[in-house]
C-alpha cells in the first residue's frame, strides 16, 4: 500500500469497475450522439437524437434511447433504417473506442 493516495477512500475492484462502466457508457453516448448528428444521412431517421445510453453490466449490449420530434413515429421504415445503420454505427464505435468487443446496439424510440 505504501505511497498510494486515496481521494475518496480505498478503491475496491467494484468501485473501479463501476467508474469504468459509467465512463464507457458516457463515451458511447457521446460518440453515438455525434454520429447521429453528423454522419447518419438516412431521411427516415431525421429528427431523431440520442437521449440516453444504457450499457449492460457485461458490456455486451447497449440500449440506445432515441428522442424524436412529434413528426417521427415508430414505424416500419424507422425500424428498417435503424437496422441498416447499425453495422455502420458499430464499426465507427470500434474505430473510436478501443474495445475488445463492440456491444450490440438495441434501439428504443421515445416520444
Amino acid at each position: 500500500m505504501g505511497n498510494r493516495k486515496f481521494v475518496d477512500g480505498p478503491r475496491t475492484e467494484s468501485s473501479v469497475a463501476g467508474h469504468r462502466h459509467q465512463r464507457l457508457q458516457e463515451l458511447i453516448h457521446e460518440e453515438l450522439a455525434a454520429l447521429f448528428r453528423d454522419d447518419v444521412e438516412d431521411p427516415s431517421l431525421d429528427g431523431l437524437a440520442v437521449r440516453a445510453v444504457v450499457l449492460s453490466v457485461d458490456y455486451r449490449n447497449v440500449r440506445v434511447h432515441l428522442a424524436g420530434d412529434s413528426q417521427v413515429s415508430v414505424d416500419l421504415p424507422v425500424a428498417r433504417a435503424l437496422a441498416r445503420v447499425t453495422p455502420f454505427l458499430r464499426a465507427r464505435l470500434a474505430e473510436s473506442l478501443d474495445l475488445k468487443r463492440v456491444p450490440e446496439l438495441h434501439f428504443v424510440v421515445d416520444r
